[in-house]
């Protein structure tokens, strides 16, 4: 009886056992993988296209390389289709109803970057697919790309930028593979749209998931939209159309940094320029505009570093930088002209006519100045008046004249400067060239005295 009651013991615990130690994961992955093949499209029928469903999460802006015009991103990529082949019960397998399977076992869209600027254009991060007992397939790949982008410098520093990172089937065209966009929101939904030209196009204004975006400390994320387009290639693939899933990214750049560190001092280096101007004619102005151009200089070689070389448009800051140059080069070149016209003398050089009277006629009266000429004219008729009622006076006190003074109402002639030769034993004609000499220097000294009258500088120190 004891040994019939043990067999009856080991008879029905031995199936409990065993099914509490049976893995149905790796049952499950061993029956659906023992007849699969990844090189063959997943579908029953042959003629029909596999839908696909494609979307995107931004991560960070890594880079936007305005020389060569890449833009660099960080993207965790979504694609979700259905495999008939990946179906089973999920009653006979312990209630599984999903399984981890990697993705280079099974077979993936080959979906790549268009516009691909450097690297690999598809994805080439293996990770594990998640595979649902209804067929679903669900691939969620992180992947880091480089695409072109067109860099828009005309107004930089305070620019915004347009990049596209076009995605789309490389050997499966639309025939064979349906590419569709996947919304962001429970709500969105895409917007059949068509260009100008009656192409039509589903858009979708929110593209890519930003919820994990970490914000880029040069740029701000304005918008992401996607698009949907059927586009035919005649060079290489005949009346095949390809679809493609175009993501559109604004940016903004942030220019505290570029007016800091660029547009402050640029602006500036303009207003110094303007007091090239004020300083003395000495050659101190030209020490000073040549520092100024040699700053802008390297001020300009730096932006020449920052911006694409491009012949097609001149930024805003490159103007400015680049009138400032001229502002400078045309003080160097008053500053020549006005050293050079100052260290002339009048002695040895004319003063032309046409300086003359705009310089001393017409723009002492535009800057209501009285001109240098008519100062020293009031002067000596100041000095004329005071010895003219001076010189009775010193007359009246004297029995009789002196023969060194000389009446401005006595005409100097032949007896005069006879009387003057017999006082002091001189012969007329070596009076007379005493005189002249005299008179020379006197109107020397006259027209020293006029000149600097008329000059609008003062004098420089002699260093």
């Amino acid at each position: 009886m004891l040994f019939i009651l043990l067999v009856f013991f080991i008879f029905f615990s031995t199936p409990v056992l065993t099914s509490r130690n049976v893995n149905y994961d790796y049952q499950l992955y061993e029956d659906l993988m023992y007849f699969y093949n990844k090189n063959v499209r997943p579908v029953k029928n042959s003629t029909q296209p596999l839908d696909v469903k494609f979307g995107a999460s931004l991560i960070r802006i890594i880079d936007v390389d305005e020389v060569n015009q890449v833009l660099t991103t960080s993207l965790w990529l979504e694609l979700q289709w259905y495999d008939y082949k990946f179906v089973w019960d999920p009653s006979k397998f312990s209630g599984i109803k999903k399984l981890h399977i990697p993705s280079d076992l099974i077979w993936i869209p080959d979906i790549v970057l268009y516009n691909n600027a450097d690297g690999e254009p598809h994805i080439s991060i293996v990770s594990d697919a998640i595979i649902y007992f209804n067929g679903l397939v669900v691939w969620k790949p992180p992947s880091i790309y480089k695409s072109f982008c067109n860099i828009e410098i005309e107004y930089f520093p305070f620019d915004t930028q347009e990049c596209l990172m076009k995605f789309g089937g490389w050997t499966y065209n639309g025939f064979l593979m349906n590419i569709s966009q996947i919304p962001v929101g429970p709500d969105d939904k895409p917007q059949a749209l068509s260009y100008p030209d009656g192409r039509e196009y589903k858009y979708l204004k929110i593209g890519m998931d930003l919820s994990a975006y970490h914000p880029s400390l040069e740029w701000d994320l304005m918008s992401v939209s996607s698009s949907r387009h059927e586009q035919l290639y005649p060079g290489c693939c005949g009346q095949d159309f390809y679809i493609d899933i175009t993501f559109r990214l604004v940016i903004r750049r942030k220019t505290l940094f570029f007016i800091v560190n660029l547009v402050i001092p640029c602006m500036l280096l303009a207003i110094l320029t303007v007091f090239v101007f004020y300083i003395p004619a000495c050659e101190h102005k030209m020490t000073y505009s040549i520092s100024v151009l040699v700053t802008l200089t390297v001020f300009y070689l730096i932006l020449i570093e920052l911006i694409p070389p491009t012949s097609m448009v001149i930024p805003l800051i490159g103007r400015y930088l680049l009138f400032t140059m001229f502002l400078v080069s045309f003080s160097i070149a008053i500053s020549v002209v006005t050293l050079n016209f100052h260290r002339r003398d009048g002695t040895l050089h004319t003063m032309p006519r046409w300086i003359y009277r705009l310089f001393i006629r017409l723009l002492p009266k535009l800057l209501l100045m009285n001109p240098p000429e008519e100062d020293a004219q009031s002067e000596n008729d100041e000095s004329t008046t005071i010895s003219d009622t001076q010189a009775p006076s010193f007359c009246a006190g004297s029995r009789r004249p002196s023969p060194f003074f000389v009446s401005a109402t006595i005409p100097e002639g032949e007896l005069r400067l006879s009387q003057l030769a017999q006082m002091r034993g001189l012969g007329p004609d070596v009076l007379r060239r005493m005189l002249d000499n005299v008179h020379f220097i006197a109107d020397y000294f006259r027209a020293k005295q006029k000149r600097d009258k008329a000059s609008f500088f003062p004098k420089c120190p002699i260093s």
